[in-house]
C-alpha cells in the first residue's frame, strides 16, 4: 500500500471535485498516470480526542490493506473519516467503505 504523504498531493485530489460521502466516511477520489493506488487517511478535527483520530485511520488503513487487491488499479483515494466514524466500530467502517467503492464502481470487476 503507498501512502500519500505529500500536503500538495493531498490538495489536488481535494480539488479534483470528485467525492462522495455516507454516514461515517468521505471518499475523495482522483485519477493518476502510475498504474497503482495511492492512499491517504484523514479524520476530521471535530473528532476531538487526537487518539480517536489516529484509532479511526489506523482502522481505515487496516480495512484498505485487506481489500486493496479487489479495486480498480491508477487511482488516488483519500478516505476522510467523518464525527460519525468515532462512535462507529470496525464492521460499520468497512460497510462504509464497500458502499462508498461499490458506489464509485471502483471494484476490479465492475463495469464503468
Amino acid at each position: 500500500m503507498i501512502i500519500i504523504k505529500n500536503n500538495k498531493e493531498y490538495k489536488s485530489v481535494y480539488n479534483c471535485n470528485d467525492s462522495i460521502s455516507d454516514y461515517n466516511l468521505v471518499l475523495f477520489l482522483k485519477k493518476n498516470n502510475f498504474g497503482y493506488n495511492r492512499f491517504g487517511f484523514t479524520a476530521a478535527k471535530k473528532i476531538k480526542k487526537a487518539v480517536s483520530r489516529n484509532f479511526i485511520r489506523r482502522r481505515m488503513k487496516e480495512i484498505v490493506r485487506l481489500n486493496e487487491h479487489k479495486l480498480k488499479e491508477g487511482y488516488d483515494f483519500i478516505f476522510m473519516a467523518r464525527v460519525n466514524a468515532a462512535d462507529s466500530d470496525y464492521k460499520n467502517l468497512e460497510k462504509s467503505f464497500n458502499k462508498l467503492i461499490k458506489r464509485k464502481s471502483l471494484f476490479k470487476g465492475d463495469l464503468k
